[in-house]
């Protein structure tokens, strides 16, 4: 076998067919210079073509991948294998094949099912899930909220250029007249850019948002204090009986206040003895009394064939009501009027989690989808999250999830023209005058270019893609490199990652500056950026050294180190290239 280390020239094997495999792909073959084989079920679809066009890259064609394709592919022979199909079953099946046949071989396997994540998880197997990776950056997109960063010695957030009460350390994003984005621009560039996206130094009281992509917990982990009121389902009730139950009750009330006061006149007794003598035959009927009076007795008369009829309509109202409340908390649909909250719309494993996440901050949250079936309908309604069945993309099924009064509506169906085609739905629905933001878009779009053009036509919309902002992580991964969190902005993505320095690389003995990385060149992942954020010094064997410190001009750079940078992703390539050590040729056994 060939002996090759992690990164440049090393060989990948990569199972799946969709936008996350085509992504990762390209970023194995050209961001990391690696051979990669793909394993498809078909050749002809749209993204296996993209990824058949890419160099160093070679498609294995199959109905079922077993070992021998497998081996086919150089599984045998590989750094890494990722398994990116949407099928959790699938994906476990392989990664138990994996470790049985390639015991060594690191493999990185997509899940969305947490418990099946926990159990496979281990040493040489990484569960990772794309929609994890996804959900915070989305979810901080609809809130307009900050998204913080994890560098341990500092409290690091991504802002807009709306903020101003926390100090900016630099620039992330800016862009020029044309609204053409430029990543991590150096002083020269800026003086001509405007800023958009900073980073910013938060203080130890500042309260920000909990912003990660960790496993969620199982569902029945989840809110155990949630419990249905009483008093909701009397709302309820009383919303679905509406008037005939108002009508029914004020009918028998007033035959019985008329009857008892009959009854107080003609006898003299007191009101409560009237009343008594006059609710048992209205409601129960009670035996005839031959020694009462003429009038008590023909007004006894009168009030049991009255109850006759009443009794059973307000049975009937009543039974009805019930009924009908329990179907509609069964459903989930909403129960009343909403409003400043979020509607989601499409409840597969994205849409699921951003649900889940919405509801854990406490933000009210609208569920909508076509398909009562979908994965996400029975997370939502065990979370008591109102559900909308219905077509998105019509203006009723808006309606009734309060799209007029909502904050923001996030779209992540699996079709772009349906995403499309919603979005436009959703700026058509008129906003009350008294709602005076207005309504936040966060449309799921694959195509770049696609995003740039929605966002000219839609104002205040963002779109983003699952595959855009997982793939970096999935890809750091399989090189054996961590990334931390990824900051996008319209179709750019930064990545907040940390490199060791190995032992005879070209970073070691060298200056914190160089780190910072302004090149006008790119390649095919784009410019080559990255800025230096701290170093966590080497461990020593006298039990110093291990600590984060700041880049200062009397430091230099040593091997063991680790640099916390935030680059593109081209400049994350380079700077792993500069802390690798140089390749041994490769030697054949």
């Amino acid at each position: 076998m060939t002996d090759v280390g992690p990164g440049t020239h090393a060989h990948y094997v990569v199972v799946g067919d969709g936008p996350l495999a085509f992504r990762l792909t390209r970023a194995l073959s050209t961001r990391y210079r690696g051979t990669v084989s793909v394993i498809v079920p078909d050749r002809s679809s749209r993204y296996a073509q993209e990824m058949e066009s890419l160099d160093r890259v070679v498609l294995v064609e199959t109905d079922r991948v077993d070992e021998k394709v497998l081996t086919a592919a150089g599984a045998d022979r590989a750094h890494a294998a990722a398994l990116v199909d949407q099928d959790d079953g699938g994906n476990v099946a392989l990664a138990l094949l994996l470790r049985e046949a390639w015991p060594a071989l690191h493999v990185v396997v997509r899940i969305f099912d947490e418990s099946l994540g926990r159990h496979l998880q281990r040493d040489r197997c990484t569960v990772l899930s794309a929609s994890a990776f996804a959900a915070p950056e989305i979810v901080a997109a609809a809130l307009r909220r900050l998204v913080r960063l994890p560098v341990q010695h500092r409290r690091l957030v991504a802002v807009t250029d709306a903020e101003t009460s926390l100090p900016t350390r630099m620039v992330l994003f800016a862009t020029d007249e044309d609204g053409t984005v430029t990543a991590l621009p150096n002083d020269k560039e800026l003086a001509g850019l405007a800023p958009k996206v900073l980073l910013a130094d938060a203080g130890e009281h500042d309260v920000l948002p909990e912003m990660k992509a960790d496993l969620e917990p199982d569902e029945d982990e989840v809110d155990p204090h949630r419990r249905r009121r009483f008093g909701e389902y009397l709302r309820t009730l009383a919303i679905t009986s509406g008037w005939n139950l108002l009508l029914a009750a004020g009918v028998l009330l007033v035959v019985v206040l008329v009857g008892a006061m009959t009854m107080q006149l003609a006898t003299g007794s007191s009101f409560l003895g009237a009343l008594y003598a006059a609710v048992l035959p209205a409601l129960a009927g009670s035996d005839p009394d031959h020694d009462a009076n003429p009038v008590v007795k023909a007004i006894q008369v009168v009030l049991t064939i009255v109850s006759v009829a009443v009794i059973p309509w307000v049975t009937g109202v009543v039974v009805d009501g019930v009924v009908r409340t329990q179907r509609l908390l069964d459903a989930g649909s909403p129960l009343h009027a909403m409003s400043d909250h979020v509607v989601v719309v499409g409840l597969g494993d994205l849409g699921t989690r951003i649900v889940r996440s919405l509801d854990r901050r406490g933000v009210p949250v609208v569920a909508v989808d076509i398909d009562e079936s979908a994965r996400g309908i029975a997370v939502a309604r065990a979370r008591d999250v109102p559900v909308v069945i219905g077509d998105a993309r019509r203006a009723a099924t808006l309606r009734a999830a309060y799209v007029g009064t909502a904050q923001a509506i996030v779209v992540v169906t699996s079709g772009g023209a349906t995403t499309i085609g919603i979005g436009f739905s959703a700026r058509s629905i008129p906003r009350p005058e008294d709602v005076p933001t207005p309504l936040r878009e966060v449309l799921r779009v694959y195509d770049k270019d696609l995003s740039r053009r929605i966002r000219r036509e839609i104002p205040d919309s963002v779109g983003l893609s699952s595959s855009f902002l997982a793939a970096p992580w999935f890809a750091a991964s399989m090189i054996g490199q961590e990334v931390k969190a990824t900051i996008p902005y319209r179709d750019r993505v930064l990545v907040l990652a940390e490199i060791v320095i190995m032992e005879g690389s070209r970073l070691a003995r060298m200056h914190p500056d160089d780190v910072d990385l302004d090149r006008d060149e790119e390649d095919a992942e784009g410019v080559v950026r990255s800025r230096l954020l701290a170093i966590r010094t080497k461990p020593q064997a006298s039990g110093g050294g291990g600590r984060m410190i700041e880049p200062s001009e009397g430091w230099y750079l040593h091997a063991d180190d680790t640099l916390v940078v935030i680059a593109t992703t081209a400049g994350l390539r380079r700077l792993r290239d500069l802390a690798t050590a140089p390749q041994l040729p490769a030697r054949t056994v």
